[in-house]
């Protein structure tokens, strides 16, 4: 049974097929009988609205002319138009019997795959509905011209090689609609799309900017580069492409994910006034808002207004336990370390496979020199999950940082890469490892690429300002050095840096 207007469907991805203008006058005289003739006659009845007629003409043109593949095609052309999908599969696959080459005819049956590639009840008795989807591709690939794209027909098999998770082929094909129409912004989102399926997330983002710059008012395409900023760690251009996302669409409500992104880019104290004014601009109290709320004020260093907030949130939400974290954090943020880790170790207890929570608890462990108890906790929560890439970053780092076993560091470190590719701080370890190994060649790249990455991170920068010292490169030593001491101050020692800085100024102009 069908259950919905595949023509609709085909009219959605921009493959209405639209007749070839006929003649605009009525022939005269006695009508040859000619199939010619016929199919001429059945453009201009159906340009004339009279299909039922055109059909019959090109059933008269089919008898004239029964090995006819272009008739057919043509035939089921009409057919897909008025939605009468099952005629109009049925035809194209009596066109492609005469003629498997036949470009209509493929054209109207890939389209028609197409739009049923997504149910799961067959159309017809017999058929495998996961078989729509390699037949629709087959089909519209041997619809293409010898030359020149058709962009219709290229997006519609990108939309299916990405589908399929052949996104080398949805890029090619997609690639050329948006060079083609610029304009479009859905292609430039399947494109982003089949980009990050093959790692390239760099390229997505081009990709993202690119069309919002030609389609400013893009919603959607805002808020999915705001993410791949995230991702990147690039939250200054996450909160601005937030900002955008919300002045395209005021209904939407993006205040709590922008503060985030202004949490993470070392601005809690816009921040703040966002989600003050989020807050008042809602009839009830909002958990999340309240939390974050929270998080702005540790930073900002107003405790006081940090344990209200946390209690604003345990008295709405009694059961939320991010008021019971805030509870540990704030322990922690007034110096009651035993009372803190009492605190998070019991959270701990509460959501053992929460890994946030758990990373947080092992680097307090080690903070207060606890180390065989903070690596206890991280290598419990890799038997539970060994591909969880932050455990294994935070175990390679904390035995890069304390000298030991450093081939494992490195190996820890390796395979938190292979689950994500490129992160910034997981190049970062790595180098720092190698750094420790003395195996300064190795180190260089990935600390070179991580503080590419995140120029702001003070402790990325005082590692790359390590490493160029040891090379002997005293000029980019200071300067990483100087950068670190600008960046967002985050697990550093402004006192040792500034000496090292001296050190390697000193150096350069000897």
């Amino acid at each position: 049974m069908r259950s919905f207007p595949v023509y609709a469907v085909l009219l959605v991805f921009g493959l209405g097929v639209t007749p070839v203008a006929a003649a605009q006058t009525q022939p005269s005289g006695p009508a040859p009988a000619t199939a010619g003739y016929y199919f001429l006659l059945a453009r201009h009845l159906e340009n004339d609205k009279k299909v039922d007629e055109a059909i019959d003409a090109l059933k008269k043109a089919i008898e004239l002319s029964p090995n006819s593949a272009e008739l057919r095609a043509e035939l089921a052309g009409v057919y897909a138009r008025q939605d009468r999908a099952r005629e109009a599969l049925e035809t194209a696959e009596a066109a492609l019997q005469r003629d498997p080459a036949n470009r209509e005819g493929n054209r109207i049956l890939g389209s028609i795959y197409a739009a049923l590639s997504d149910q799961r009840q067959p159309f017809r008795p017999g058929d495998d509905p996961s078989q729509y989807r390699s037949k629709a591709i087959e089909a519209l690939e041997k619809s293409r011209r010898d030359a020149g794209a058709d962009l219709n027909l290229e997006l519609m098999l990108g939309r299916l090689y990405l589908q399929s998770s052949n996104y080398d082929k949805a890029i090619v094909s997609l690639r050329r609609v948006v060079d083609g129409q610029p304009g479009y912004p859905e292609a430039a989102m399947l494109l982003a799309a089949a980009q990050e399926g093959v790692g390239q997330e760099d390229e997505a983002i081009k990709t993202l900017e690119f069309t919002l710059e030609e389609n400013p008012e893009f919603f959607r395409g805002h808020v999915r580069l705001a993410e791949l900023y995230e991702r990147q760690r690039r939250f200054q251009d996450a909160a601005d492409a937030y900002s955008h996302a919300q002045a395209a669409n005021s209904r939407a409500d993006l205040g709590g994910r922008q503060a985030a992104s202004l949490i993470n880019a070392g601005k809690p104290a816009e921040a703040r006034d966002l989600l003050l004014a989020a807050i008042a601009r809602k009839p009830a109290a909002d958990a999340s808002l309240l939390y974050m709320l929270a998080q702005a004020q540790r930073l900002l260093k107003d405790l006081d207004g940090a344990s209200a907030t946390a209690q604003k949130l345990k008295t709405a939400f009694p059961n939320d336990s991010r008021g019971l974290y805030l509870d540990a954090q704030l322990l922690n943020d007034r110096g009651k370390k035993t009372e803190a880790i009492t605190a998070f170790q019991e959270l701990v207890k509460r959501s053992p496979d929460d890994g946030s929570l758990v990373l947080e608890y092992a680097n307090m462990l080690e903070k207060v020199g606890r180390a065989a108890d903070a690596e206890r906790a991280l290598r419990d929560l890799l038997s539970k999950d060994p591909l969880d890439s932050d455990a294994l970053n935070s175990l390679g780092y904390m035995l890069a940082e304390r000298r030991e076993r450093l081939g494992e560091a490195v190996e820890l470190v390796q395979r938190a890469l292979k689950v994500e590719p490129g992160n910034p701080s997981y190049l970062d370890s790595l180098g720092w490892a190698y750094y420790q190994q003395g195996k300064f060649d190795l180190a260089d790249r990935p600390l070179t690429d991580a503080a590419a990455k995140v120029p702001a991170s003070s402790v990325i920068q005082d590692h790359l300002g390590d490493l160029r010292f040891k090379q002997e490169r005293f000029s980019d030593a200071a300067a990483a050095w100087e950068r670190s001491l600008a960046g967002d101050g985050d697990a550093i020692d402004r006192a040792v840096i500034e000496k090292k800085m001296r050190d390697a100024q000193s150096r350069v102009r000897r």
